[in-house]
């Protein structure tokens, strides 16, 4: 009975899993926010998949992806140029994560990308209660997407510093 207690007292621990996907086609300016993605990620739970999509053919998405790496995101090079190529990608990566043998299976995903395409497997994603939470950049994102989600999972990677600081600065006590 005792290992049962501590068991289920163990199980309600337990952080939630996220996925951070990265269209950085649509989000070029992640590469100076970065990092304070993965710690809003973090924040949200245990960071159990990270995987960035771009086109090796264009030299300011590999720089891009250069900086991601460091980071341990995975990388996936899109070189197909037809229209949405690494959006049909990520998208059929992301239901890949829901296959009843992949361990952990993600509660939270965190897409990065202002696109409107993704609205079906977010939609998806939302019908089997899994939150999302979307980062866009100023000036390319969609105002149906930012209505999708609401306003409560909706930011701009623009402003990712700013936002980690006004959460550190609500969940971190000032000491006296």
């Amino acid at each position: 009975m005792l290992a049962h207690s501590q068991s289920t007292k163990q199980n309600s621990y337990r952080k939630s899993s996220v996925a951070v996907l990265c269209d950085i086609q649509n989000v070029l300016r992640i590469k100076d926010t970065a990092k304070f993605l993965l710690d809003f990620a973090k924040l949200q739970g245990k960071v159990d998949y990270k995987k960035l999509y771009y086109n090796s053919h264009y030299p300011s998405q590999v720089s891009i992806k250069d900086i991601l790496e460091t980071l341990d995101f995975e990388s996936i090079d899109v070189t197909d140029s037809s229209l949405n190529s690494a959006d049909h990608r990520l998208m059929a990566d992301c239901v890949k994560l829901f296959a009843p043998q992949r361990s952990p299976i993600p509660k939270i995903i965190i897409l990065v990308s202002g696109d409107w395409d993704y609205a079906g497997l977010i939609a998806i994603l939302q019908a089997m209660d899994k939150k999302v939470i979307v980062f866009a950049q100023k000036g390319s994102a969609s105002v149906k997407l930012m209505n999708l989600v609401g306003k409560n999972n909706f930011y701009f990677v623009d402003e990712l510093p700013e936002l980690m600081k006004d959460i550190t600065q609500i969940c971190v006590p000032a000491i006296k």
